[in-house]
């Protein structure tokens, strides 16, 4: 699937992520870039980026990594660490590939903020359904 094509894919299907505002940057073989404002909806009572979007966002740049071409690959464990505070926006979520198996793949997201922080690391093991995506 090309940009354009994920895009619209999850668009259509991600409710919670249009919520959130987030924007599919990029796509390549194994590697996805997502962005996502940082306004009231993202902020936790101190002001910082809310564990909870950074985490959705972490998510979502697995998803279209994972789904980018087609297989049908959904979330099965999420290890993340926060790191620092994010506190400028938009924040930035790019998953890349560490390991792609016929039923198991396994990705690291990095989360930054538009200061260049690093502001969380994830490691996401995803179940390959085998699936389209929209199922």
């Amino acid at each position: 699937m090309n940009l354009e094509e994920v895009r619209r894919h999850f668009d259509a299907h991600d409710t919670f992520a249009r919520h959130l505002g987030i924007d599919i940057v990029e796509i390549g073989p194994e590697k996805a870039v997502v962005s996502m404002p940082f306004d009231e909806r993202h902020r936790n009572g101190l002001g910082h980026a809310h564990g909870g979007a950074i985490f959705a966002l972490a998510d979502l740049a697995f998803a279209v990594a994972a789904n980018a071409a087609g297989p049908g690959c959904v979330n099965a464990q999420t290890s993340i660490s926060y790191i620092a505070p994010g506190k400028v926006g938009p924040l930035r979520g790019e998953a890349r590939a560490l390991h792609i198996g016929r039923k198991l793949v396994t990705y690291e997201v990095s989360i930054s903020d538009a200061a260049g922080t690093l502001v969380a690391k994830a490691q996401i093991t995803g179940y390959v359904k085998g699936l389209p995506p929209a199922l």
